[in-house]
């Protein structure tokens, strides 16, 4: 089943709120508009690897895209603005793309965060009962999901261009959340197993050619976070404008914006887990553990330590 638009209007309506999650959708909003008004929606992709975070920001990007398609639906002060003051970072000559699962240092590229990919293969693939179209690319590394047609002509907007690049071991159910948002938010997403560098070196060529910029969904906090909202890679690596709209947001404002606006999330974190990485390095926090709930655990949005977000990694 596609987005329903207006779950997307609410995400524009949220933003004229002046409290502080308000401001935080508006200023996310407004990014996303001004690097869409300068670059073009053909030259924006998103990275998406299913963790809460950058669901927060699929959501947000979709609502964007909705305003821009469909501007007879929205009010005019609805709108996201661009912003003239926000300054593009002048890319390369040659630009290139990489995916929102590199948040990497300004000169040497770091691990991927949360439920990234490492440099360790992974051979493991989405469950084949999905809505989405799946077809597995000719170099054999990468599966590209598309929603149904019909899927298609339901969408406010066209396909999102996105990548996915998985943890070594990634768990089953964030992986399906995965390919299920394929059909709900209409992506057109390339899913990688094995190493980041490669995959998005890949990537560029197939799905990501003529991408200029991606969406990432990093927070202060995360690890690698030392990054600016708009920066460029680094030389050595493929060059792409990266983009980072919830960037200052907190691991309640997370949460909040969730729960209030009613966004599917990956069911995990309804047992437990906070913070999702492989299924050999991530367990559920210990400080949810509630032996009166019906699971065991609470759901993540309980946890009333923010700084322990990644207890559960090990």
């Amino acid at each position: 089943m596609s987005i329903d638009p207006s779950s997307l209007l609410a995400v524009l309506e949220r933003a004229q709120k002046a409290d502080k999650l308000g401001r935080l959708v508006k200023e996310a909003l407004v990014l996303i508009e001004t690097v869409l008004s300068q670059l073009g929606e053909e030259a924006v992709a998103m990275s998406f690897n299913g963790g809460k975070d950058c669901t927060v920001l699929l959501h947000i990007y979709a609502a964007v895209l909705y305003a821009r398609n469909t501007q007879e639906s929205c009010s005019s002060e609805l709108l996201p603005k661009p912003d003239s003051s926000i300054v593009i970072p002048s890319p390369p000559d040659q630009i290139h793309i990489a995916s929102t699962q590199l948040d990497k240092p300004a000169v040497v590229p770091p691990p991927i965060p949360s439920t990234s990919a490492s440099d360790s293969t992974s051979t493991s693939s989405p469950d084949s009962n999905s809505n989405s179209n799946s077809t597995m690319d000719i170099s054999g590394h990468a599966t590209h999901h598309q929603p149904s047609s019909s899927s298609v002509e339901s969408l406010p907007y066209p396909p999102i261009r996105s990548i996915y690049i998985t943890a070594p071991n990634p768990f089953p159910e964030l992986d399906q959340f995965v390919i299920d948002c394929t059909t709900t938010y209409g992506m057109d997403l390339y899913r990688f197993g094995g190493g980041m560098k490669s995959a998005l070196e890949e990537w560029l060529n197939k799905g990501g050619k003529g991408s200029k910029s991606v969406l990432v969904g990093t927070r202060k906090g995360d690890p690698n976070d030392n990054v600016e909202i708009l920066a460029m890679t680094d030389p050595s690596w493929p060059q792409f404008l990266r983009v980072h709209p919830i960037l200052h947001w907190t691991y309640s404002d997370v949460w909040d914006f969730l729960l209030e606006l009613k966004v599917p999330y990956c069911s995990l974190y309804d047992e437990g887990y906070t913070s999702l990485g492989s299924t050999t390095n991530t367990s559920p926090n210990p400080l949810l553990k509630n032996p009166n709930s019906a699971k065991g655990w609470d759901p993540a949005h309980k946890l009333k330590d923010a700084s322990q977000e990644r207890a559960g990694r090990h």
